[in-house]
Protein backbone atom coordinates (compact mmCIF):
# COMPACT_ATOMS: atom_id res chain seq x y z
CA UNK A 1 0.00 0.00 0.00
CA UNK A 2 2.84 2.38 0.82
CA UNK A 3 4.43 1.79 -2.56
CA UNK A 4 1.11 2.46 -4.33
CA UNK A 5 0.62 5.73 -2.45
CA UNK A 6 4.14 6.87 -3.34
CA UNK A 7 3.59 5.96 -7.00
CA UNK A 8 0.35 7.95 -7.15
CA UNK A 9 2.03 10.96 -5.56
CA UNK A 10 4.89 10.78 -8.08
CA UNK A 11 2.39 10.51 -10.95
CA UNK A 12 0.54 13.61 -9.70
CA UNK A 13 3.82 15.52 -9.50
CA UNK A 14 4.83 14.54 -13.02
CA UNK A 15 1.39 15.61 -14.31
CA UNK A 16 1.95 19.17 -13.21
CA UNK A 17 1.88 19.55 -9.47
CA UNK A 18 0.56 18.23 -6.19
CA UNK A 19 -2.34 20.72 -5.75
CA UNK A 20 -5.75 20.01 -7.22
CA UNK A 21 -8.04 22.72 -8.59
CA UNK A 22 -11.16 23.19 -6.50
CA UNK A 23 -14.67 24.41 -7.17
CA UNK A 24 -16.32 26.38 -4.42
CA UNK A 25 -19.56 28.30 -3.92
CA UNK A 26 -19.11 31.58 -2.07
CA UNK A 27 -21.25 34.41 -0.82
CA UNK A 28 -20.64 38.12 -0.29
CA UNK A 29 -19.09 37.63 3.14
CA UNK A 30 -16.35 35.24 2.04
CA UNK A 31 -15.63 36.24 -1.58
CA UNK A 32 -12.61 38.44 -0.77
CA UNK A 33 -11.08 35.67 1.34
CA UNK A 34 -11.78 33.09 -1.35
CA UNK A 35 -9.99 35.30 -3.91
CA UNK A 36 -6.91 35.66 -1.73
CA UNK A 37 -6.67 31.90 -1.12
CA UNK A 38 -7.52 30.72 -4.65
CA UNK A 39 -5.07 28.73 -6.76
CA UNK A 40 -4.67 28.64 -10.54
CA UNK A 41 -7.47 26.66 -12.13
CA UNK A 42 -9.89 27.04 -9.22
CA UNK A 43 -13.54 27.91 -9.80
CA UNK A 44 -15.60 30.25 -7.62
CA UNK A 45 -19.35 30.30 -8.04
CA UNK A 46 -21.03 33.36 -6.57
CA UNK A 47 -24.38 33.05 -4.84
CA UNK A 48 -26.94 35.86 -5.29
CA UNK A 49 -26.09 39.01 -3.38
CA UNK A 50 -24.12 42.24 -3.57
CA UNK A 51 -20.35 41.87 -3.41
CA UNK A 52 -18.76 45.12 -2.25
CA UNK A 53 -15.50 45.95 -4.02
CA UNK A 54 -13.49 47.05 -5.85
CA UNK A 55 -11.85 43.72 -6.66
CA UNK A 56 -8.58 42.74 -8.35
CA UNK A 57 -8.13 39.17 -9.60
CA UNK A 58 -4.47 38.16 -9.98
CA UNK A 59 -4.77 34.35 -9.97
CA UNK A 60 -4.13 32.81 -13.41
CA UNK A 61 -6.88 30.67 -14.93
CA UNK A 62 -9.31 31.39 -12.10
CA UNK A 63 -12.95 31.00 -13.11
CA UNK A 64 -15.59 33.21 -11.49
CA UNK A 65 -19.22 32.62 -12.40
CA UNK A 66 -22.48 33.85 -10.96
CA UNK A 67 -26.06 32.93 -10.39
CA UNK A 68 -28.79 35.37 -11.31
CA UNK A 69 -28.51 38.26 -8.90
CA UNK A 70 -24.78 38.01 -8.17
CA UNK A 71 -23.66 41.67 -8.32
CA UNK A 72 -20.09 42.94 -8.05
CA UNK A 73 -20.20 46.60 -6.99
CA UNK A 74 -16.99 48.62 -7.14
CA UNK A 75 -18.19 51.35 -4.81
CA UNK A 76 -17.90 54.20 -7.31
CA UNK A 77 -14.13 54.72 -7.31
CA UNK A 78 -11.65 53.63 -10.01
CA UNK A 79 -12.09 50.15 -11.49
CA UNK A 80 -14.86 47.91 -10.21
CA UNK A 81 -13.17 44.65 -11.33
CA UNK A 82 -9.57 44.39 -12.52
CA UNK A 83 -8.42 41.19 -14.22
CA UNK A 84 -4.65 41.04 -13.93
CA UNK A 85 -3.59 37.47 -14.75
CA UNK A 86 -3.65 35.25 -17.82
CA UNK A 87 -6.55 32.95 -18.54
CA UNK A 88 -9.12 34.35 -16.08
CA UNK A 89 -12.77 33.60 -16.89
CA UNK A 90 -15.68 35.73 -15.68
CA UNK A 91 -19.19 34.64 -16.58
CA UNK A 92 -22.79 35.51 -15.75
CA UNK A 93 -22.20 38.35 -13.28
CA UNK A 94 -23.67 41.81 -12.97
CA UNK A 95 -20.78 44.26 -12.57
CA UNK A 96 -21.25 47.93 -11.74
CA UNK A 97 -19.99 50.80 -9.64
CA UNK A 98 -16.80 52.00 -11.28
CA UNK A 99 -15.67 55.58 -10.95
CA UNK A 100 -16.69 58.14 -13.56
CA UNK A 101 -13.30 59.77 -14.25
CA UNK A 102 -12.72 59.45 -18.00
CA UNK A 103 -9.22 60.93 -17.71
CA UNK A 104 -8.33 58.05 -15.38
CA UNK A 105 -9.97 55.56 -17.76
CA UNK A 106 -12.25 54.32 -15.00
CA UNK A 107 -13.89 51.10 -16.16
CA UNK A 108 -16.34 48.57 -14.81
CA UNK A 109 -14.07 45.72 -16.00
CA UNK A 110 -10.40 46.40 -16.75
CA UNK A 111 -8.32 43.66 -18.42
CA UNK A 112 -4.79 44.82 -17.70
CA UNK A 113 -1.82 43.73 -19.86
CA UNK A 114 -2.53 40.00 -19.75
CA UNK A 115 -3.57 37.31 -22.24
CA UNK A 116 -6.39 34.88 -22.78
CA UNK A 117 -9.08 36.40 -20.53
CA UNK A 118 -12.74 35.55 -21.10
CA UNK A 119 -15.66 37.79 -20.10
CA UNK A 120 -18.93 36.19 -21.12
CA UNK A 121 -22.64 36.80 -20.52
CA UNK A 122 -22.12 39.58 -17.99
CA UNK A 123 -24.37 42.57 -17.40
CA UNK A 124 -22.18 45.67 -17.26
CA UNK A 125 -23.62 48.91 -15.92
CA UNK A 126 -21.16 51.58 -16.99
CA UNK A 127 -20.53 54.87 -15.23
CA UNK A 128 -17.54 55.54 -17.50
CA UNK A 129 -15.98 52.77 -19.64
CA UNK A 130 -17.65 49.38 -19.74
CA UNK A 131 -15.04 46.71 -20.59
CA UNK A 132 -11.54 48.10 -21.16
CA UNK A 133 -8.85 45.92 -22.77
CA UNK A 134 -5.47 47.53 -22.08
CA UNK A 135 -2.44 45.80 -23.56
CA UNK A 136 -2.00 42.08 -23.96
CA UNK A 137 -4.43 40.21 -26.16
CA UNK A 138 -6.08 36.94 -27.19
CA UNK A 139 -9.15 37.78 -25.11
CA UNK A 140 -12.71 36.52 -25.64
CA UNK A 141 -15.41 39.12 -24.92
CA UNK A 142 -18.79 37.61 -25.75
CA UNK A 143 -22.53 37.92 -25.16
CA UNK A 144 -22.28 40.75 -22.66
CA UNK A 145 -24.99 43.37 -22.18
CA UNK A 146 -23.41 46.78 -21.67
CA UNK A 147 -25.46 49.84 -20.81
CA UNK A 148 -24.30 53.36 -20.01
CA UNK A 149 -25.83 56.35 -18.29
CA UNK A 150 -28.42 57.90 -20.63
CA UNK A 151 -28.84 60.92 -18.34
CA UNK A 152 -25.27 62.02 -19.12
CA UNK A 153 -24.24 63.88 -22.26
CA UNK A 154 -22.41 61.56 -24.68
CA UNK A 155 -19.16 63.45 -24.13
CA UNK A 156 -19.33 62.54 -20.41
CA UNK A 157 -19.73 58.81 -21.03
CA UNK A 158 -17.05 56.22 -21.70
CA UNK A 159 -17.03 53.66 -24.50
CA UNK A 160 -18.84 50.36 -24.14
CA UNK A 161 -15.92 48.08 -25.13
CA UNK A 162 -12.56 49.83 -25.49
CA UNK A 163 -9.47 48.15 -26.99
CA UNK A 164 -6.08 49.86 -26.65
CA UNK A 165 -2.73 48.41 -27.78
CA UNK A 166 -4.17 44.90 -27.80
CA UNK A 167 -4.27 42.23 -30.52
CA UNK A 168 -5.97 39.02 -31.63
CA UNK A 169 -9.10 39.49 -29.56
CA UNK A 170 -12.57 38.13 -30.31
CA UNK A 171 -15.42 40.53 -29.50
CA UNK A 172 -18.60 38.62 -30.25
CA UNK A 173 -22.36 39.08 -29.88
CA UNK A 174 -22.32 41.89 -27.34
CA UNK A 175 -25.15 44.41 -26.90
CA UNK A 176 -24.21 48.07 -26.35
CA UNK A 177 -26.39 51.10 -25.65
CA UNK A 178 -26.28 54.55 -24.05
CA UNK A 179 -22.47 54.75 -23.97
CA UNK A 180 -20.26 57.18 -25.92
CA UNK A 181 -19.05 54.83 -28.68
CA UNK A 182 -20.18 51.23 -28.73
CA UNK A 183 -16.82 49.64 -29.64
CA UNK A 184 -13.65 51.71 -29.81
CA UNK A 185 -10.28 50.42 -31.05
CA UNK A 186 -6.97 52.28 -30.91
CA UNK A 187 -3.72 50.63 -32.04
CA UNK A 188 -5.62 47.32 -31.90
CA UNK A 189 -4.77 44.87 -34.69
CA UNK A 190 -5.88 41.43 -35.92
CA UNK A 191 -9.18 41.42 -34.02
CA UNK A 192 -12.48 39.74 -34.90
CA UNK A 193 -15.47 42.00 -34.17
CA UNK A 194 -18.55 39.90 -34.95
CA UNK A 195 -22.27 39.89 -34.26
CA UNK A 196 -22.38 42.91 -31.96
CA UNK A 197 -25.39 45.26 -31.70
CA UNK A 198 -25.10 48.96 -30.89
CA UNK A 199 -27.85 51.55 -30.59
CA UNK A 200 -28.29 54.97 -28.98
CA UNK A 201 -24.56 55.79 -29.01
CA UNK A 202 -22.38 58.30 -30.85
CA UNK A 203 -20.62 55.87 -33.23
CA UNK A 204 -21.48 52.18 -33.11
CA UNK A 205 -17.91 51.22 -34.04
CA UNK A 206 -15.07 53.74 -33.97
CA UNK A 207 -11.41 53.03 -34.47
CA UNK A 208 -8.10 54.64 -35.30
CA UNK A 209 -4.65 53.27 -36.23
CA UNK A 210 -5.97 49.70 -36.15
CA UNK A 211 -5.03 47.34 -38.99
CA UNK A 212 -6.04 43.89 -40.22
CA UNK A 213 -9.33 43.69 -38.33
CA UNK A 214 -12.45 41.80 -39.44
CA UNK A 215 -15.84 43.36 -38.68
CA UNK A 216 -18.48 40.81 -39.58
CA UNK A 217 -22.23 40.70 -39.03
CA UNK A 218 -22.51 43.66 -36.65
CA UNK A 219 -25.69 45.76 -36.43
CA UNK A 220 -25.56 49.50 -35.79
CA UNK A 221 -28.93 51.21 -35.62
CA UNK A 222 -30.20 54.66 -34.65
CA UNK A 223 -26.87 56.12 -33.61
CA UNK A 224 -25.33 59.48 -34.48
CA UNK A 225 -23.06 57.60 -36.90
CA UNK A 226 -22.60 53.95 -37.79
CA UNK A 227 -18.99 52.80 -38.19
CA UNK A 228 -16.27 55.48 -38.20
CA UNK A 229 -12.95 54.04 -39.39
CA UNK A 230 -9.85 56.23 -39.40
CA UNK A 231 -6.17 55.87 -40.34
CA UNK A 232 -6.14 52.12 -40.86
CA UNK A 233 -5.24 49.49 -43.47
CA UNK A 234 -6.28 46.05 -44.67
CA UNK A 235 -9.58 45.78 -42.84
CA UNK A 236 -12.58 43.66 -43.81
CA UNK A 237 -16.17 44.79 -43.24
CA UNK A 238 -18.62 42.08 -44.26
CA UNK A 239 -22.36 41.53 -43.75
CA UNK A 240 -22.74 44.45 -41.34
CA UNK A 241 -25.97 46.45 -41.04
CA UNK A 242 -25.68 50.23 -40.62
CA UNK A 243 -29.29 51.38 -40.61
CA UNK A 244 -31.09 54.54 -39.57
CA UNK A 245 -28.07 56.46 -38.30
CA UNK A 246 -28.30 60.19 -38.25
CA UNK A 247 -25.11 61.25 -40.08
CA UNK A 248 -23.56 58.29 -41.90
CA UNK A 249 -23.61 54.54 -42.23
CA UNK A 250 -19.89 53.77 -42.74
CA UNK A 251 -17.24 56.51 -42.81
CA UNK A 252 -13.70 56.00 -44.09
CA UNK A 253 -11.02 58.56 -43.26
CA UNK A 254 -7.58 57.57 -44.58
CA UNK A 255 -8.55 53.91 -44.92
CA UNK A 256 -6.43 52.01 -47.47
CA UNK A 257 -6.45 48.54 -48.95
CA UNK A 258 -9.66 47.42 -47.24
CA UNK A 259 -12.69 45.44 -48.38
CA UNK A 260 -16.38 46.21 -47.84
CA UNK A 261 -18.48 43.21 -48.84
CA UNK A 262 -22.22 42.42 -48.60
CA UNK A 263 -23.04 45.18 -46.11
CA UNK A 264 -26.47 46.80 -45.76
CA UNK A 265 -26.16 50.59 -45.51
CA UNK A 266 -29.66 52.04 -45.40
CA UNK A 267 -31.71 55.01 -44.24
CA UNK A 268 -28.75 57.11 -43.09
CA UNK A 269 -28.10 60.71 -44.11
CA UNK A 270 -24.99 59.55 -46.00
CA UNK A 271 -24.36 55.88 -46.66
CA UNK A 272 -20.66 55.35 -47.41
CA UNK A 273 -18.43 58.39 -46.87
CA UNK A 274 -14.88 58.26 -48.26
CA UNK A 275 -12.30 60.88 -47.33
CA UNK A 276 -8.67 60.52 -48.40
CA UNK A 277 -9.16 56.76 -48.70
CA UNK A 278 -7.45 54.76 -51.40
CA UNK A 279 -7.38 51.32 -53.03
CA UNK A 280 -10.45 50.03 -51.21
CA UNK A 281 -12.98 47.57 -52.68
CA UNK A 282 -16.77 47.77 -52.40
CA UNK A 283 -18.63 44.73 -53.67
CA UNK A 284 -22.06 43.25 -53.09
CA UNK A 285 -23.21 46.03 -50.76
CA UNK A 286 -26.81 47.18 -50.64
CA UNK A 287 -26.88 50.98 -50.34
CA UNK A 288 -30.52 51.98 -50.01
CA UNK A 289 -32.75 54.90 -49.06
CA UNK A 290 -29.98 57.17 -47.84
CA UNK A 291 -29.98 60.88 -48.60
CA UNK A 292 -26.61 60.30 -50.34
CA UNK A 293 -25.63 56.73 -51.15
CA UNK A 294 -21.87 57.23 -51.56
CA UNK A 295 -20.11 60.52 -50.76
CA UNK A 296 -16.52 60.53 -52.07
CA UNK A 297 -14.15 63.42 -51.55
CA UNK A 298 -10.79 64.68 -50.24
CA UNK A 299 -8.46 62.91 -52.61
CA UNK A 300 -9.97 59.42 -52.47
CA UNK A 301 -8.84 57.43 -55.49
CA UNK A 302 -8.21 54.00 -56.97
CA UNK A 303 -11.25 52.59 -55.19
CA UNK A 304 -13.37 49.92 -56.92
CA UNK A 305 -17.16 49.78 -56.77
CA UNK A 306 -18.59 46.67 -58.44
CA UNK A 307 -21.72 44.53 -58.01
CA UNK A 308 -23.28 46.91 -55.49
CA UNK A 309 -26.96 47.84 -55.36
CA UNK A 310 -27.76 51.58 -55.18
CA UNK A 311 -31.48 51.57 -54.51
CA UNK A 312 -33.67 54.57 -53.86
CA UNK A 313 -31.08 57.00 -52.53
CA UNK A 314 -32.05 60.62 -53.02
CA UNK A 315 -28.55 61.14 -54.46
CA UNK A 316 -27.03 57.85 -55.53
CA UNK A 317 -23.40 59.01 -55.51
CA UNK A 318 -21.50 62.27 -55.16
CA UNK A 319 -17.85 62.65 -56.18
CA UNK A 320 -15.78 65.80 -55.64
CA UNK A 321 -12.10 66.67 -55.22
CA UNK A 322 -11.07 63.06 -55.68
CA UNK A 323 -8.95 61.09 -58.10
CA UNK A 324 -10.02 58.33 -60.47
CA UNK A 325 -12.25 55.64 -58.99
CA UNK A 326 -13.56 52.62 -60.87
CA UNK A 327 -17.31 52.03 -61.03
CA UNK A 328 -17.13 48.74 -62.88
CA UNK A 329 -14.78 45.78 -63.09
CA UNK A 330 -14.39 43.11 -65.77
CA UNK A 331 -17.34 44.51 -67.66
CA UNK A 332 -19.79 44.57 -64.77
CA UNK A 333 -20.73 47.64 -62.77
CA UNK A 334 -23.43 48.34 -60.21
CA UNK A 335 -27.22 48.35 -60.11
CA UNK A 336 -28.76 51.83 -60.02
CA UNK A 337 -32.48 52.01 -59.29
CA UNK A 338 -32.88 55.18 -61.40
CA UNK A 339 -31.06 53.84 -64.47
CA UNK A 340 -33.21 54.28 -67.60
CA UNK A 341 -31.10 52.45 -70.18
CA UNK A 342 -31.76 49.13 -71.93
CA UNK A 343 -30.14 45.70 -72.02
CA UNK A 344 -30.68 44.84 -75.67
CA UNK A 345 -28.47 41.75 -75.81
CA UNK A 346 -29.68 40.23 -72.53
CA UNK A 347 -26.30 39.99 -70.81
CA UNK A 348 -27.51 41.82 -67.70
CA UNK A 349 -25.54 44.97 -68.48
CA UNK A 350 -27.04 48.15 -69.87
CA UNK A 351 -25.73 49.41 -73.20
CA UNK A 352 -25.63 53.06 -72.13
CA UNK A 353 -23.39 54.15 -69.23
CA UNK A 354 -24.92 55.43 -66.01
CA UNK A 355 -24.04 59.00 -65.16
CA UNK A 356 -23.38 59.25 -61.43
CA UNK A 357 -23.63 62.95 -61.04
CA UNK A 358 -25.67 65.85 -62.33
CA UNK A 359 -25.83 69.46 -61.29
CA UNK A 360 -28.98 68.71 -59.30
CA UNK A 361 -27.53 65.73 -57.47
CA UNK A 362 -24.35 67.62 -56.60
CA UNK A 363 -26.40 70.49 -55.23
CA UNK A 364 -28.58 68.22 -53.11
CA UNK A 365 -25.57 66.26 -51.81
CA UNK A 366 -23.81 69.38 -50.54
CA UNK A 367 -26.77 71.65 -49.75
CA UNK A 368 -29.45 69.64 -47.94
CA UNK A 369 -31.85 72.58 -48.00
CA UNK A 370 -32.00 72.25 -51.78
CA UNK A 371 -33.73 68.88 -51.40
CA UNK A 372 -37.01 70.72 -50.89
CA UNK A 373 -36.82 71.75 -54.56
CA UNK A 374 -35.96 68.35 -55.97
CA UNK A 375 -38.82 68.20 -58.48
CA UNK A 376 -38.81 71.91 -59.35
CA UNK A 377 -38.57 73.15 -62.97
CA UNK A 378 -35.43 75.13 -62.12
CA UNK A 379 -33.44 72.05 -61.13
CA UNK A 380 -34.81 70.08 -64.08
CA UNK A 381 -33.57 72.86 -66.38
CA UNK A 382 -30.15 72.76 -64.68
CA UNK A 383 -29.82 69.04 -65.43
CA UNK A 384 -31.05 69.49 -69.00
CA UNK A 385 -28.53 72.25 -69.67
CA UNK A 386 -25.64 70.35 -68.12
CA UNK A 387 -26.40 67.18 -70.08
CA UNK A 388 -26.01 69.10 -73.33
CA UNK A 389 -23.27 71.53 -72.49
CA UNK A 390 -20.87 69.45 -70.40
CA UNK A 391 -19.39 66.08 -71.30
CA UNK A 392 -19.24 63.85 -68.22
CA UNK A 393 -15.80 62.79 -67.06
CA UNK A 394 -15.06 59.07 -66.94
CA UNK A 395 -14.81 59.18 -63.16
CA UNK A 396 -18.52 60.09 -63.05
CA UNK A 397 -19.63 57.13 -65.19
CA UNK A 398 -20.50 53.52 -64.52
CA UNK A 399 -19.76 52.19 -67.98
CA UNK A 400 -21.37 48.79 -67.35
CA UNK A 401 -24.46 49.35 -65.18
CA UNK A 402 -26.39 46.24 -64.14
CA UNK A 403 -30.07 46.03 -64.95
CA UNK A 404 -31.11 43.69 -62.11
CA UNK A 405 -30.38 43.61 -58.41
CA UNK A 406 -29.02 40.06 -58.64
CA UNK A 407 -25.51 41.49 -58.83
CA UNK A 408 -23.50 38.33 -58.03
Amino acid sequence: MGRLTAALALAALLCGGSARATEREVGPADFASALSHASPGDSLRLAPGIYRGPFTVSVPSLRISGDAGAVLDGGGIGMALTLAADGIEVEGLTVRGSGSDLANNDAVILIREVHGVTVRRCRVQASAFGIYLRGGGDHHIAENDIGGAPALARSQRGNGIHLWHTERNQVLDNSLRDVRDGLYLSFAHHNLIRGNFATGVRFGIHYMYSDDNALVGNRIEECLGGAALMFAKRNLLQQNHAVGNRRFGILLLSIDGSRFVDNLVARNDRGFVLMNSNSDRFEGNRIAENAVGAFITSGSEENVFAANVFDGNLVQAYVSHSGINNWSEHGRGNFWSDYVGFDLNGDGVGEAPYRLQTGTSALMATRPQARWFMMSPALAMLDWFQSRAVAPADTYLDTAPLVTQATR
